[in-house]
């Protein structure tokens, strides 16, 4: 790629932050500089400015980089910067208690929807999921769970000037597929993810919405499947929404 002339210092800083905080969330500068088409030598002066500040890190096995603790503690702060997040974590623990299962919450940012708090069940096997992730509206239930609820132009057009990937067989690609998806999440009232975000991971999410009646968030609950995970899948849902008003009641 070419160089990003017209890019200041600040946004070039922030766009490789930025690609830092995407899947497989660790970059060497070369792959660094191919995913952000900036070039090798303003990168390494980049990064070398980001470590000074603990923004950035590096492995010193692998010579990748990765989000540092100063980055981390920033974003923590706008997890926390209103005390009602602390009371939705609480709540959102006793949910993982009650079904056993791991549970987390993501929010509508703008045009991005980020997952804030994450919750793992204590599983031999793990989702490791992380608070900070950015999630797309074609699959899981984070993504088609707040799209769904969005205004009908916003939705049109951001499925007639986006296209999306088919990491699984059961990803949804289509603008016809997905408007019918979003749909049935509207009519039933929640949303469902099988095989989306991996094979045999199974959820349910449920909408949050603030005190304008605006979709806010979702709060999704997240299992691999075994025997009788219909069930399950009905069961889990039961208990998140005998907690849907508890939370929106914090909602700004």
């Amino acid at each position: 790629m070419m160089e990003k002339q017209n890019l200041s210092s600040l946004k070039k800083a922030i766009l490789i932050l930025e690609t830092l905080a995407k899947e497989p969330y660790e970059y060497t500068a070369q792959a660094l500089s191919a995913e952000t088409g900036i070039n090798i030598t303003t990168i390494y002066r980049t990064i070398y400015q980001l470590e000074e500040e603990d923004m950035v890190v590096m492995d010193r096995d692998t010579k990748k980089y990765k989000i540092g603790p100063n980055a981390y503690h920033i974003g923590a702060a706008y997890v926390y910067n209103n005390n009602y997040m602390k009371e939705i974590e609480a709540i959102l623990m006793e949910i993982s208690e009650k079904t056993g299962e791991s549970v987390g919450l993501a929010v509508r940012d703008r045009d991005k929807i980020i997952s804030l708090i994450e919750i793992e069940a204590h599983h031999a096997m793990k989702m490791y999921d992380a608070p900070g992730r950015i999630y797309y509206p074609n699959k899981g239930n984070y993504g088609k769970c707040i799209m769904a609820f969005r205004e009908p132009a916003y939705i049109e057009e951001y499925l007639n000037t986006h296209t999306f990937e088919k990491t699984f067989p059961a990803v949804l690609t289509k603008k016809e597929e997905l408007l019918e998806e979003y749909a049935k999440i509207r009519e039933r009232g929640y949303s469902e993810s099988i095989d989306e975000q991996a094979i045999d991971v199974i959820g349910t999410g449920m909408p949050l919405f603030d005190h304008k009646g605006k979709i806010w968030g979702c709060v999704a609950i997240a299992f691999f499947r075994a025997d009788g995970w219909e069930q399950h899948l009905a069961e889990v849902r039961n208990v998140a929404f005998s907690y849907k008003k508890k939370i929106e009641q914090y909602l700004p």
